[in-house]
C-alpha cells in the first residue's frame, strides 16, 4: 500500500493540491508540503485514499471499539459497552421508529401542525431507510424495485 508521512509532524493524514502543472502532497494536520507527485505516484496515492475509505467503512473490531470507547471516556467521561457500530445503528433505527410512532399518536392542533408532523416524520423515515440501506450493504439512496 502507498504510504507517505509528514516530515514535520509525522502525520500520515495527507492530501493533494494542484499548483500550476504540478501536484503536491501536503499534510492535513500542519499543512506542510511533503513532496511533488508524478503521474504514477498520484495514481497510487488516490488509490490508497479510496482503499482507506473502504477499510474505514467495514465493521470495526472489538479492539477498535475498545479504543474508541477509551478515547471517548478520556475526553467526556462516558464509556460505551462492547456493542458494535452495527448494533448501535440498529438501536438508533428502533429509536427512530418509536419517535415516528409517538409523533403520530398525538392529534394535530391545526392544519399547519399536520403539515409539520408529516414533514418531520417523512424526514425521520428517510433517515431510517438510509441507515437500513447502508446496513444491508446498499447505497443510502437505494430503492428496491
Amino acid at each position: 500500500m502507498y504510504q507517505n508521512c509528514c516530515k514535520k509532524c509525522g502525520s500520515i493524514s495527507l492530501h493533494t493540491e494542484v499548483k500550476g502543472n504540478n501536484t503536491g502532497l501536503y499534510c492535513d494536520d500542519c499543512g506542510a508540503w511533503v513532496k511533488w507527485l508524478g503521474k504514477d505516484e498520484l495514481r497510487a496515492f488516490e488509490h490508497s485514499q479510496k482503499n482507506k475509505l473502504l477499510v474505514q467503512m467495514r465493521d470495526s473490531t472489538l479492539e477498535e471499539n475498545q479504543e474508541i470507547s477509551d478515547y471517548i471516556k478520556s475526553i467526556r467521561g462516558n464509556i460505551f459497552d462492547d456493542k458494535t457500530i452495527v448494533e448501535r445503528l440498529r438501536e438508533f433505527v428502533e429509536y427512530l421508529n418509536r419517535k415516528i410512532d409517538s409523533e403520530y399518536e398525538n392529534l394535530p392542533l391545526s392544519t399547519e401542525d399536520v403539515i409539520r408532523k408529516n414533514s418531520y416524520c417523512l424526514a425521520l423515515s428517510q433517515d431510517k431507510n438510509a441507515i437500513l440501506n447502508i446496513l444491508n450493504g446498499h447505497d443510502f439512496n437505494y430503492v428496491e424495485e
